[in-house]
């Protein structure tokens, strides 16, 4: 699990967990999430395919090179992202002041709790490193709102940190978002980064080095670190 830290006679070790698709996981996504809405207003003719195509770029986790500073031109989060959905709807057809509307409601309906679920291993191997003594901080490319997720979960007390993108500014694998973290932590001989992305998990936090395991999606890369499941990780910490 990478190198340990000695500070005054305490072991301090961190595990930095990506959260999308690593410990839970919404139905459909975004794709999904303006489908269903569009179905609300009675736009039943526009399909999951339809809308696919135009999710494919624009977020700022795509451009994950550029700051959020430059990405967002000095527009909150929301307000860009809000912006950006309502051109997808207007180019799916819908007039522009309905297209805000639903662009509006987005927000609350991707956030929909039952949508959201645990996987399966999810709490089972964050107790098992909780007790063997690690201290879990979550880092992902995610929304403003990733701490209130994860508290509705149940599983913030199995965390001492949540850093959303959002917040930070930068996203995954800019290595001055791990830098970002190194800087808070100050211990860079102790942290390891989880998740299911090679190229922004794996790649990013090795690019700051930061030691890193690949899980749950196939190992295209032949990574030396992988698990396909949590539960798998969890049996050899």
């Amino acid at each position: 699990m990478g190198d340990i830290l000695y500070i005054g006679g305490i072991i301090l070790k961190y595990l930095l967990w990506d959260f999308d698709n690593t410990l839970a996981y919404r139905d459909g996504m975004w794709v999904s999430t303006i489908y269903e809405l569009l179905n609300e207003y009675g736009y039943n003719h526009i399909s999951m395919k339809d809308i696919r195509p135009f999710l494919m770029s624009g977020f700022p986790w795509h451009s994950p090179e550029i700051a959020h500073e430059d990405f967002f031109k000095d527009k909150h989060w929301w307000e860009y992202m809000n912006e950006y959905f309502s051109s997808i709807l207007q180019k799916l057809g819908i007039e522009k002041t309905i297209a805000n509307i639903i662009s509006e409601n987005i927000k609350s309906k991707y956030l929909e709790l039952n949508k959201w679920y645990l996987y399966d291993d999810t709490i089972y191997c964050l107790k098992r490193t909780v007790e063997k003594g690690y201290k879990n901080i979550i880092l992902s490319n995610h929304v403003p709102e990733l701490k209130e997720l994860v508290m509705n979960l149940g599983i913030i007390d199995y965390f001492v940190k949540v850093y959303s993108s959002a917040d930070l500014g930068y996203e995954k694998p800019n290595i001055k978002i791990y830098e970002k973290i190194l800087k808070d932590l100050n211990a860079v001989e102790s942290i390891t980064m989880i998740g299911d992305s090679y190229t922004a998990d794996i790649q990013g936090a090795k690019s700051a080095g930061i030691d890193a395991i690949l899980v749950r999606k196939s190992n295209d890369h032949n990574y030396d670190k992988y698990y396909v499941s949590l539960k798998e990780l969890a049996d050899c910490i």
